[in-house]
């Protein structure tokens, strides 16, 4: 029989906690705890996943140490994104490393399509004039067209498909970059395959849409968003650390950058320095909420608990994210 522990899940009320626990009782596992809510620290987490065999997380932060010191044999993360994860560390102290893949695809690409003309079109302006009792366009500057724009995908996997396949009847270009997906995959979708350098310099919007890794973190850089067309709306629905912040904060504040789009931070919540992001008139910020339905909720929980389930039972789990890893333990 494995230990199962259950911690630091944000933004989970106590009904979706108990639905997951029973959900993971339905798999037949007994020794099941759930310890709270917020993430462990470093000491706490040495101390309380002491002889526990699977980690079910959003994101309690690992690192080599701790897979080294503890008995984990699985980090099964009930999300999308698995960086919290370390999967390099994992992989390489035989940690089998999991994720809710697909549950959202549809919430967070109509989020994402949602950002996006709301920032095109100056959604928030223009309500500020009308709350404001001002019935007209003054202030609202430039907008453009979105017929026969070019709007930059960046990476192209299960959401970045399916937010080409929402903007197909709204008359645009679409271009991706994605090292890792074909270009006959992209043309599938009526979307061609570019490099980096052309989707920064051709775009009109950029929509991104891959996960937290080493070689995406920071990638917009400073440097990079500097190579943008004038006048870019930029929007986020991944992992705020893709973007530098601070050089957003400068292009969006000068207008170079002329709206942004954001449902994720590097921190979340926000750090005071970050609120001055929060606090520009051309930005957007939803609560890193782009997931969230009904639907999408339990599909979530049900998918989480099913690879808990296979790997308490010694299957392979569906969703494993690190295909390499090699351990007596697993």
């Amino acid at each position: 029989m494995k230990k199962v522990v259950l911690v630091g899940v944000p933004g989970m009320n106590d009904e979706e906690v108990q639905s997951l626990e029973g959900y993971i009782r339905n798999e037949g596992i007994e020794d099941f705890t759930f310890l709270g809510k917020p993430v462990l620290s470093r000491e706490e987490a040495l101390e309380k996943l002491k002889g526990v065999d699977i980690l079910v997380t959003w994101d309690q932060q690992m690192d080599e140490g701790l897979y080294r010191d503890l008995d984990l044999i699985a980090f099964c993360t009930a999300s999308t994104g698995f960086d919290a994860a370390d999967i390099d560390a994992a992989t390489r102290n035989g940690v089998m490393v999991t994720n809710a893949k697909d549950y959202c695809v549809d919430e967070v690409s109509a989020h994402a399509v949602m950002l996006l003309l709301a920032c095109g079109r100056r959604l928030l302006h223009v309500k500020k004039n009308v709350d404001m009792g001002d019935w007209s366009v003054n202030g609202i500057g430039s907008v453009k067209r979105l017929k026969g724009s070019t709007i930059g995908i960046f990476a192209f996997g299960s959401i970045g498909r399916a937010v080409a396949q929402k903007l197909k009847g709204f008359g645009v270009r679409m271009i991706s970059y994605d090292p890792y997906v074909d270009e006959d995959v992209m043309n599938e979708y009526g979307v061609q395959k570019v490099e980096f350098e052309t989707l920064l310099t051709e775009s009109d919007y950029i929509t991104i849409h891959s996960p937290l890794t080493e070689e995406t973190r920071g990638i917009f850089s400073r440097e990079a968003l500097s190579r943008t067309r004038e006048g870019l709306v930029l929007v986020n629905t991944a992992r705020g650390a893709i973007i530098d912040q601070e050089a957003l904060y400068d292009m969006l504040k000068s207008g170079r950058i002329v709206a942004a789009g954001l449902d994720v931070l590097t921190h979340e919540p926000p750090t005071e320095a970050e609120k001055g992001l929060l606090g520009l008139a051309n930005v957007i910020v939803t609560p890193h909420s782009a997931y969230f339905s009904d639907e999408a909720q339990e599909q979530q929980l049900r998918i989480t608990a099913r690879d808990v389930g296979r790997i308490a039972r010694g299957e392979r789990p569906v969703n494993l994210r690190n295909e390499n890893v090699v351990s007596g333990k697993c």
